[in-house]
């Protein structure tokens, strides 16, 4: 049996992962690291969620945001590093962003397969309550709602650019969370090779490929349109209402962004107009993941109809990545697997 550190006790572990469990209710993947329960009875052990892996040599940093920055003070949950000591190291850093009141917690699957392909892992956790894409409905210009409220929740309230729907401090920005918690993994784990991800003390964008689910997808966008990084990994987004304006133009070449989503989720049109913006069409359609296979023509969009584990279709929109929704295969390994590390290793432009 594992355990966690509390979000607020400024401490952090270590864990040498021999199964992984997930219970509780989530709506939109919205769990918090507290209600996340390590169980003997309910759990997926490594082999069983990916076939022929072991989590043996899988490390877990469980990491209190405030023990990164004191003066982050809001979205306390906790920060989650991985590591797989067995697998060759690919030299790049996988960041996760959680969507719209989700934690890292609720998506230990898509950042264990992520450090089994060779990556160091962040999920990062961040403030996210409020849902950009509904809070920007009304406003006379969707776009440029969507647009600040994003810039400000990467870069903080002083970037110059001001919200009308959040209010993110610079120590509770993304690009400061990012920053402090590669400083903190670098100094506790200096062995580990955290610091191989930071330039001059801030983040070297070309060795980071950014992911993220609805808010987090778009979040990790954000920061594509100004850095150039190594990859862009989107699921269930991007989903703000007036999409094909902020989105069609970034610095990140658009062979470098990858996309999946649930075509019975509601804002599925919404994912297509934004993907096509970043220019992800040009590498071929939307190809249906369970009626193909890897590299699926060489596409950067992806989507699948696969029933979520629980809840039924209500919840497409989560079971793209959040572990307690997305479907699993009888063997219990997830029924995206091969899809996540497609979009996770592929070669941007596949022959």
């Amino acid at each position: 049996m594992t355990g966690r550190v509390g979000a607020r006790s400024g401490r952090s572990v270590s864990i040498r992962l021999a199964v992984i469990v997930l219970a509780g209710n989530l709506s939109l993947g919205a769990l918090t690291s507290a209600q996340v329960r390590y169980d003997h009875e309910h759990f997926w052990s490594a082999p069983s969620a990916f076939a022929g892996g072991s989590n043996a040599h899988l490390i877990l940093h469980v990491v209190a945001p405030q023990a990164t920055d004191p003066e982050i003070d809001r979205a306390l949950d906790d920060h989650y590093a991985w590591l797989d000591t067995s697998a060759p190291i690919n030299e790049q850093l996988f960041v996760y962003l959680p969507g719209t009141d989700g934690v890292p917690a609720n998506a230990q699957l898509w950042q264990q397969l992520a450090a089994r392909l060779g990556y160091h892992v962040i999920g990062l956790n961040y403030p996210n309550s409020v849902g950009i894409a509904a809070a920007c409905t009304d406003d006379p210009d969707p776009n440029a709602c969507s647009y600040s409220a994003r810039f400000e929740i990467v870069y903080g309230n002083d970037s110059g650019v001001d919200s009308p729907i959040v209010d993110v401090s610079r120590p509770n920005s993304i690009y400061n969370r990012l920053t402090k918690v590669l400083h903190y993994l670098a100094a506790h784990y200096p062995d580990e090779g955290w610091s191989e991800f930071l330039t001059d003390g801030k983040p070297r964008w070309d060795r980071i490929a950014l992911s993220g689910i609805s808010q987090g997808g778009g979040e990790a966008a954000m920061i594509a349109k100004f850095h150039i990084v190594a990859r862009v990994v989107m699921a269930s987004s991007v989903p703000d209402r007036a999409a094909a304006g902020w989105e069609s133009t970034h610095v990140t070449p658009s062979e470098r962004y990858w996309g999946l989503a649930h075509d019975q989720d509601p804002m599925y049109g919404r994912f297509l107009v934004s993907w096509k913006a970043f220019g992800m069409d040009a590498f071929g359609d939307q190809v249906q993941v369970e009626t193909s296979v890897p590299p699926y023509g060489c596409t950067h969009m992806l989507f699948t109809d696969l029933k979520p584990q629980r809840g039924g279709y209500k919840f497409a929109h989560a079971s793209t990545v959040i572990d307690i929704y997305t479907p699993l295969d009888k063997d219990r390994t997830p029924a995206l697997v091969d899809a996540w590390r497609y979009m996770m290793s592929a070669e941007p432009n596949c022959e």
